[in-house]
């Protein structure tokens, strides 16, 4: 799938309801491997921090007042804080509809980007500790995002989940990818 194509598809998107909750933006940003195939980094958060200690998710965080008004500017500037990218270096594709966290009560706004000339990954020291690349293709794979079992704090909950590799892309970041698949599989 191409980027244009991508970019339709996003722009396509009705508005979906506004979610109740603090505000966090994530980007989904699309560049390209060695082959040439369209891949997204994903970040294992440090065991360390406080807030969803250990998951992989989009690079992203909450809104601060410096962002100002628009929630593309809290995914950008995590971004770069997260993996080294400089906002000027991503092209905004679209947004996809907001989803909350359980525990945490965050309305997260997820965009999509592209990143034309790939780089390498400088990860915040103390905020992530891994970038785990998948490619898109793995992504919109017939069933690839799909509902499992997991177990948190002793409960077994029923989420929407990607499995790559031993990773496994759960919780409000999979229902992301459930919307991303959505939107670029219609």
């Amino acid at each position: 799938m191409e980027i244009e194509a991508i970019a339709r598809r996003l722009a396509a998107l009705e508005p979906a309801p506004a979610v109740r909750g603090r505000r966090a933006a994530v980007i989904a940003l699309l560049t390209r491997d060695e082959r040439g195939e369209l891949i997204l980094p994903f970040t294992r958060r440090s065991y360390q921090l406080r807030l969803h200690p250990g998951e992989i998710s989009l690079p992203g965080g909450k809104w601060e007042p410096g962002d100002g008004v628009a929630l593309e500017q809290t995914a950008l500037r995590e971004l770069e804080e997260e993996l080294g990218v400089a906002p000027q270096r991503v092209q905004v594709l679209g947004r996809l509809p907001d989803v909350s966290t359980v525990v945490t009560d965050f309305a997260i706004a997820p965009f999509v980007g592209y990143l034309a000339q790939r780089q390498l990954w400088r990860c915040s020291d103390g905020e992530i500790d891994a970038v785990i690349e998948v490619p898109l293709a793995e992504i919109l794979r017939a069933g690839a995002v799909r509902y499992s079992t997991v177990v948190v704090r002793g409960t077994e909950r029923n989420v929407i989940a990607l499995d790559y590799g031993a990773h496994r892309i759960w919780g409000a970041t999979g229902r992301i990818l459930k919307e991303l698949v959505g939107a670029l599989s219609a």
